[in-house]
């Protein structure tokens, strides 16, 4: 008598959720310690099994974050923040398997997704540290911003780099590594141009109801 298969469909939904949950934690994990993989490594491994959940939630509060100090640009910010993550992963990845990557399109689209972790974060420092500041930022804020910013970028490209290193051929791995810096610098100017302008509020001066208001009298002859 054959196993019937084990599926999911007739476990608990809050099961199912916390094992997705776990799941996301665990890919966190490998990508927050940058070095490079091999094909067999654990973390490879963990990645392989990929889910499109854990990036999907990382864009979304990049892009919450950003679009709450836009001003009245916020709604354009909101949409480029997606367009970069999405359109620059899925050219990341072509690129990739392109060059003869030994993965598949979505285990890297997922790969590439969890690295922005990193740039998230930077983000919401720099949000905290500028909070309740109008006007212009002050230089040590700047600093701060580059500085968070940076070592963000830099943390995102080893990354995912450290696991494309072990999927590339050797010879191609210059080519496989310049798309990656190029889409994680992209995200990084985004949030230093979002935290290093003039945050004042700048409210238009309403126009007076009735513009003759303002005109003197004039007398008609009798």
């Amino acid at each position: 008598m054959t196993e019937l298969r084990q599926t999911t469909l007739d476990e608990a939904i809050s099961t199912t959720i916390w094992r997705d949950v776990k799941k996301v934690f665990i890919k966190l994990g490998h990508v927050l310690i940058p070095r490079t993989f091999s094909h067999k490594a654990k973390g490879v491994e963990a990645l392989r099994d990929w889910d499109l959940w854990g990036p999907l939630l990382i864009c979304l509060l990049l892009a919450v974050l950003l679009y709450t100090d836009a001003s009245s640009q916020g709604q354009l910010v909101f949409a480029l923040v997606f367009v970069v993550v999405w359109i620059g992963a899925i050219i990341v990845t072509l690129n990739c398997m392109l060059l003869g990557g030994d993965i598949s399109f979505f285990q890297s689209v997922c790969l590439l997704g969890y690295c922005v972790f990193p740039i998230m974060v930077a983000a919401f420092i720099c949000k905290l540290s500028s909070f309740g500041v109008k006007g212009e930022l002050s230089v040590a804020i700047l600093i701060l911003h580059f500085v968070v910013v940076g070592v963000a970028f830099a943390w995102s490209t080893l990354s995912s780099v450290g696991f494309l290193a072990g999927m590339v051929p050797p010879n191609r791995k210059i080519l496989a590594t310049y798309p990656v810096l190029l889409f994680y610098f992209v995200l990084s100017w985004l949030i230093l141009m979002n935290y290093s302008g003039n945050r004042s509020n700048h409210t238009p001066t309403a126009a007076p109801a009735n513009p003759t208001s303002i005109l003197p009298p004039t007398h008609t002859p009798a």
